[in-house]
């Protein structure tokens, strides 16, 4: 079978069988590779030829051409389409690509739940840290900011199941395919439906492809169950790239410092057989492998997860502070955007009405104007109103001073005049008080119409001010 028919994949620009067609020879530090068992050794300085196990109808096995591609930042590539039929067979072609690998995942998941059960949450934070920045320190504060209720998922726990450590304990690598299936598998539990942190997840290239993928898989389930009953359920993804950085220096030391702290802690544990023993690792003991330890971070990881910052909201934090100082930049980073979480549609539409911090960003010199102006302006008026104030409002508000609240009725007609209500609100405010105004309307009964019978009313207004204040402290 013709390998376009075996993927089945919509044409892209960026897509498998494009995967499979060009030899770039490039010095850059990060490539994909595509290799097959057996290859033919004699190469050309572009191409190298690579027998792959697809029989066209003549019974002849085509050769490919093996492929190393430069990586290109993610927001360049033309977002993957994903169809239900697929029949890849990733072990028989024996392709490291990460579209393939994606492909193989996603068709798994929806053989196993079926595609209207893919529930991704729809706020995703994936958190990376150098050695020592402290994550499970700052896993909490994200929490908090984001109203996050669920356990972080950490990759270290996903592959430390006896599945995962029976391959280890046999010298087998736990492959890409393996953890991007163990986390994508983990993100459908219906407790992460609010929103989730993945801690340590993407570490390669590959899986941060595989991440660009989801997000673009999740809008085409999403455009797919709009009109459908299941469209509660595909929101609008929301992904943040979050990286706790320090520099080598305060890495190696919080490296050994920790390694100290867990071998006094295993030592009073071993002594008096009272609490859990702690792992301890090498690069917390020896300064060497501490910095090596740092140098993957920063050579592999770091630079990996940096071909997502295009296409997502990417947030670098300074970790290398004090817990209080790097919790500080948490809150900075995470602080609700509405141009980034909410649809290009709904922010749109929202727009007209101006943000909070906009209303009081010169509230107090409009007050300063407007009650100078009453008093130029409408010296009478202004005057009748702090009257009102002095002989209707201010017995009520010292009756109530021990509550903190006072709630006024009044029927005063000088309060039909729109202009007398600013006045009371803005003298109130100035003074301290904190005022909510609502107003009523009765019709009240006048005559009857002998003719008729009917009975005629005479609109009345009824305002009601709630007033707000410090309520004094009796006792502790």
């Amino acid at each position: 079978m013709h390998l376009r028919k075996l993927l089945r994949v919509v044409p892209l620009k960026h897509n498998a069988i494009n995967c499979l067609c060009s030899y770039q020879n490039t010095s850059s530090q990060f490539r994909r590779y595509t290799t097959a068992v057996d290859p033919i050794i004699t190469t050309t300085s572009t191409t190298t030829q690579i027998p792959i196990k697809i029989i066209p109808q003549d019974g002849t096995a085509v050769p490919i051409p093996a492929t190393i591609i430069t990586e290109q930042p993610i927001a360049q590539q033309t977002p993957i389409i994903i169809t239900a039929e697929k029949n890849i067979q990733e072990e028989e072609l024996e392709i490291k690509d990460p579209e393939i690998i994606f492909l193989n995942v996603v068709k798994k998941l929806e053989e196993h739940f079926g595609r209207t059960r893919l529930h991704f949450p729809k706020e995703i934070y994936f958190l990376l840290g150098a050695p020592g920045a402290g994550k499970g320190t700052m896993n909490k504060y994200i929490m908090r900011e984001r109203g996050i209720t669920a356990k972080p998922i950490g990759t270290s726990e996903l592959l430390d199941t006896p599945e995962m450590r029976k391959l280890k304990d046999q010298g087998h690598l736990i492959s890409d395919r393996q953890v991007i299936e163990l986390v994508f598998t983990k993100l459908l539990s219906p407790e992460y439906e609010n929103g989730v942190i993945v801690d340590g997840f993407p570490r390669t290239v590959v899986q941060a492809h595989c991440v660009s993928y989801l997000y673009d898989y999740m809008l085409q389930l999403r455009k797919e169950m709009r009109n459908t009953m299941y469209a509660s359920k595909f929101l609008r993804p929301v992904f943040r790239i979050t990286v706790l950085f320090v520099d080598e220096q305060i890495s190696v030391k919080r490296q050994l410092d920790r390694g100290k702290k867990v071998k006094e802690h295993n030592r009073i544990v071993r002594e008096t057989g009272i609490g859990k023993l702690q792992e301890e690792r090498s690069t917390d003991f020896d300064i060497d492998h501490a910095k090596k330890r740092y140098k993957f971070f920063r050579d592999s990881i770091y630079e990996s997860i940096k071909l997502l910052q295009q296409k997502f909201d990417y947030n670098f934090i300074d970790a290398s502070g004090d817990v209080g100082q790097v919790a500080k930049n948490i809150v900075n980073e995470f602080a609700y955007q509405s141009s980034v979480e909410l649809g290009k549609e709904t922010f749109d539409l929202i727009t007209s009405v101006p943000p909070a911090e906009h209303l009081i960003l010169h509230a107090r010199q409009n007050l300063v104007k407007r009650l100078d102006g009453y008093q130029q302006r409408n010296h009478e008026l202004f005057k009748q109103v702090l009257q009102i104030i002095q002989e209707e409002f201010l017995h009520i508000m010292k009756r109530q001073a021990l509550s903190g609240m006072a709630i006024i009725r009044s029927e005063n007609e000088l309060f039909n005049d729109p202009l007398s209500l600013n006045m009371v609100l803005d003298v109130l405010t100035e003074r301290g008080y904190q005022v909510i105004l609502d107003q009523e309307k009765k019709l009240i009964p006048s005559s009857v119409d002998p003719s008729s019978n009917e009975i005629r009313c005479i609109p009345k207004r009824i305002f009601h001010f709630e007033i707000h204040f410090s309520r004094p402290k009796i006792r502790n």
